[in-house]
């Protein structure tokens, strides 16, 4: 993503995320190549505000032209997000509290759409490697910052798995499989309440 310094996101790139549109976008985008006209019909939004918002994060940096076909006398642009700009991304963690917030709103109610999605149509259970599990934990300090270095290097290990895998798919054609994965780590509401024994489960 486009940035100004080491320690915060480009301004222009936080206001490109004021638009619950582009957050969808980025969300089709970072699962698969898709030009506007496929995301037109995808999100089911004119073809001309998605365009537009396709533009607007195309300028910030959240997504690039990944190649272009022909259609009708028209050139059909395709794009796929880069690496780092998801929703969710640690580096949101740096922006104003305000759009943290917005972010973490569009980052949960996508996840949850997806899981009840998965539930209703069977395909949660279909795999036997599936995994769909979570625990609570006690820590201090030094433990929250060791969980989050945990959760970061696994984001970027799957974040590699990711990206290899299109370029596996490039080459031979295989058809993509749609996966959700989720990674969360967050102060309970409740934590001034009794806190359970490290370790144990949710």
């Amino acid at each position: 993503m486009a940035r100004r310094g080491a320690d915060r996101i480009d301004t222009q790139l936080v206001r490109a995320l004021g638009h619950p549109l582009r957050v969808e976008i980025l969300q089709v985008l970072n699962e698969r190549e898709a030009s506007p006209n496929e995301m037109m019909d995808l999100l089911g939004q004119p073809l001309g505000n998605v365009a537009y918002h396709a533009r607007v994060l195309e300028k910030c940096g959240c997504i690039e032209v990944v190649r272009t076909a022909q259609r009708r006398g028209a050139t059909e642009h395709f794009f796929r997000a880069v690496p780092r700009s998801y929703i969710g991304h640690q580096d949101w963690r740096k922006v104003p509290r305000s759009v943290r917030a917005e972010v973490s709103g569009a980052s949960v109610d996508s996840f949850m759409n997806r899981l009840v999605d998965a539930l209703q149509a069977g395909t949660i259970d279909d795999r036997d490697d599936s995994t769909l599990n979570w625990m609570s934990m006690a820590v201090d300090e030094v433990g929250w910052t060791r969980a989050a270095e945990v959760l970061d290097d696994a984001r970027a290990r799957l974040q590699a798995v990711h990206d290899q895998a299109r370029e596996r798919m490039a080459m031979t054609g295989e058809v993509a499989t749609s996966m959700i994965v989720g990674l969360a780590a967050f102060e309970t509401a409740a934590s001034d309440e009794a806190q359970p024994e490290p370790g144990s489960p949710g």
